[in-house]
């Protein structure tokens, strides 16, 4: 039999956290096991950055076909068929979309805050998990965390070109020139990403070198 603590990990939440959030269960503590699924849930949606080619394109394109709301595929096939690079589509792409979730998760963390809270009246709301027996559960603010469960572990943040090119890169290339950043070899690292990418050498060694920040 499938367990609570096996389920969750199947969702993506690594062993330890899994476990932790078991024993809350077991203590009817709700309010961590909300928290997480409304995150996750957050991002679920966030378009991939997959190499080469990102998943989104081809599963926006069968919703667009199947009739399914708020997807304009026809938009994005005009995009593609005028030459818009179709990595710097996702990147615009995704950045409305972290930003869009930052904003809804703000919305459930304080849902009177255009209201004003220098108004007497304005309520103080938040959203809480109710247990079998009418308990409350809090969660504890959702906006503060969202930034720490990014699948792409940029805490929200937009990929810089030569992260994206470095992801683009064959794995085995890609631990190579990771190797020699960590060494701070930086000469051999620019000659390798200059085989790699192209560009000028003097480019490709100040390239290196912000990458090494970023990985």
């Amino acid at each position: 039999m499938t367990t609570i603590t096996q389920r969750l990990q199947e969702s993506g939440i690594d062993a330890g956290q899994a476990e932790a959030l078991a024993q809350d269960i077991q203590q009817k503590k709700y309010g961590p096991l909300l928290r997480q699924l409304l995150l996750r849930g957050l991002w679920a949606d966030v378009v991939d950055e997959g190499m080469p080619q990102p998943q989104w394109l081809a599963r926006w394109r069968e919703l667009g076909e199947s009739g399914f709301p708020f997807i304009n595929s026809p938009a994005l096939q005009r995009l593609l068929d005028a030459g818009v690079d179709v990595h710097d589509l996702t990147d615009v792409v995704r950045s409305a979309q972290v930003l869009t979730i930052y904003n809804i998760a703000q919305l459930i963390d304080e849902p009177c805050r255009d209201l004003g809270y220098d108004l007497e009246e304005t309520p103080d709301l938040a959203l809480t998990a109710v247990d079998e027996a009418g308990a409350l559960h809090r969660y504890g603010s959702l906006h503060d965390a969202l930034e720490e469960l990014d699948p792409a572990g940029r805490h929200g943040q937009p990929r810089t070109l030569e992260l994206r090119q470095f992801g683009g890169l064959p794995g085995e290339l890609q631990r190579e020139i990771k190797d020699l950043l960590a060494q701070q070899a930086w000469s051999q690292a620019a000659v390798l990403w200059k085989r790699a990418v192209g560009g000028e050498l003097a480019h490709c060694l100040a390239t290196v070198r912000q990458l090494a920040r970023q990985l």
